[in-house]
């Protein structure tokens, strides 16, 4: 008896989670950490968890780090986009609706992994509902961002 080769075609999908499926190991994780005290509140972003915890622990002895609950989030982490393309694309306050002279801008990105933005905390409100505007992206914004960083990078 002969042996029955099965041929596997792989079908294009074309679908707008077809596309993004290439990027599926490309996550922005982002938080949030606020401190009364020090009268500030940091936003942090990374493409690795883990790169949190590689930021010296003085720096931030003070600060507590809000959950998802008190963001009103379901996840705090965005799939499909690194850090880097959202800072090209939305500009290096991520569209957070804070007066450029009064945050502070740590790009640590190439160095640590880590891009942070620092601010008062009367700017706390703007700040989560900043970062509800990332993390609730559609899919479709998502794939936008990725079209607008690779035509302008030429990639």
């Amino acid at each position: 008896m002969k042996a029955v080769s099965k041929k596997i075609k792989k079908e294009r999908d074309d679908s707008l989670y077809g596309l993004l499926s290439s990027y599926k190991s490309s996550t922005t994780y982002l938080r949030i950490l606020e401190s009364e005290e020090e009268d500030s509140v940091v936003v942090q972003l990374t493409d690795n968890p883990g790169n949190f915890q590689s930021i010296p622990q003085e720096q931030f002895r003070g600060y507590r780090a809000l959950r998802r609950l008190e963001m009103g989030v379901q996840r705090m982490s965005l799939k499909y986009v690194l850090p880097e393309y959202l800072i090209d694309v939305l500009g290096p306050m991520l569209e957070f609706n804070i007066p450029f002279d009064k945050a502070v801008i740590i790009d640590g990105i190439q160095k640590d992994g880590l891009y942070s933005i620092m601010t008062k905390l009367k700017y706390r409100m703007k700040v989560i509902q900043g970062a509800r505007k990332i993390l609730n992206l559609s899919p479709q914004k998502r794939y936008e961002i990725l079209e607008k960083y690779f035509s302008a990078n030429g990639e």
